[in-house]
């Protein structure tokens, strides 16, 4: 069997590391894969800087020690992009990325997976994807009388967050669904007042079992994929909605307060409900049903046939 030696590049956040995880997990359905890690470093923006026209030396050279002649090298976040470059100008190979690169660094990257949300003009190296790939999978194991409300929170450049617009909307949902079995988390970003708000919630209702997010361990989000049938999410949460796609999920958005009409994140909302893929509160509370979740989508799983179809056609069945 063919073995891709392939170099993964980590920036330490954790969406932006399942994104390529997700591909690499799908690949691993195809080819064996001898992945080597690369853990970077925070640096300052100074520090950045000096990288970035450094790299466009003609005498640079990438220090990072690397197998030699790798296969693919892969990282999501604009962090890991100048590392990766300055991998293949030093060692070869063919460069990913899950996300759009700056207009500077962009023909650099032999592949690019971009969310449809980004709006990039379509080009050879451009795959636009429904939502970034991630590490959910749909395992057909779902419970119909189970739900699950996934909280965000404050993000100053996007959104307003109003806790208690939420805890009103959660309260409709529990309302308007009292046969379901319901769990709520929150998020990193979630604030002081709105986890108080969401365990006097689940004090006072059975149904509701509250689950802080600092509480659960690596892997208790995917777990919960697989076994809610519905999954509400909070719509600053966008690539929750798309991992809950993925695993199979009916999904539903509980809106926020955008501070404006036109931001990536409403776009991708505007192409989900569109396209038939999720359904607003407003419209569950008037009595629309979840949407067919029988199209399966499984991005991850595409990216990686698109980059075997490119280079490696023979692999695949």
């Amino acid at each position: 069997m063919t073995t891709l030696k392939t170099v993964f590049f980590r920036d330490g956040r954790p969406g932006h590391e399942k994104q390529s995880q997700g591909i690499l997990r799908a690949l691993s359905r195809y080819v064996e894969l001898d992945i080597h890690d690369v853990k970077l470093k925070s640096s300052g923006r100074l520090t950045s800087l000096l990288a970035y026209f450094t790299y466009f030396l003609p005498f640079y050279r990438f220090s990072h020690y690397l197998p030699e002649n790798p296969d693919i090298l892969i990282g999501s976040g604009s962090r890991t992009h100048l590392p990766l470059l300055s991998c293949k100008k030093k060692y070869g190979g063919y460069a990913l990325t899950c996300m759009s690169p700056s207009a500077a660094l962009r023909n650099r990257f032999d592949l690019c997976f971009v969310p449809v949300h980004d709006r990039l003009a379509p080009a050879e190296n451009i795959v636009q994807t429904i939502g970034p790939p991630n590490i959910a999978a749909n395992r057909n194991e779902h419970d119909s009388s189970k739900s699950l409300i996934l909280v965000g929170g404050v993000d100053e450049h996007s959104h307003r967050w109003e806790s208690e617009s939420i805890g009103d909307a959660i309260r409709d949902l529990l309302h308007f669904s009292e046969n379901q079995q319901w769990t709520v988390t929150s998020s990193p970003r979630t604030p002081a007042d709105t986890e108080n708000l969401l365990a006097l919630l689940a004090d006072q209702h059975a149904n509701l079992w509250y689950v802080p997010y600092e509480t659960t361990k690596p892997g208790w989000i995917e777990r919960q994929y697989d076994v809610h049938r519905n999954v509400w999410v909070t719509g600053d949460s966008i690539s929750m909605v798309y991992e809950a796609l993925t695993a199979g999920c009916s999904v539903g958005i509980i809106p926020v307060q955008w501070k404006k009409r036109e931001n990536k994140f409403l776009y991708s909302l505007h192409y989900l409900i569109e396209n038939k893929r999720v359904i607003t509160l407003n419209q569950y509370l008037q009595g629309a049903a979840y949407q067919d979740q029988s199209r399966s989508l499984d991005e991850a799983d595409r990216c990686a046939k698109e980059l075997l179809k490119r280079w490696w056609p023979e692999i695949l069945p």
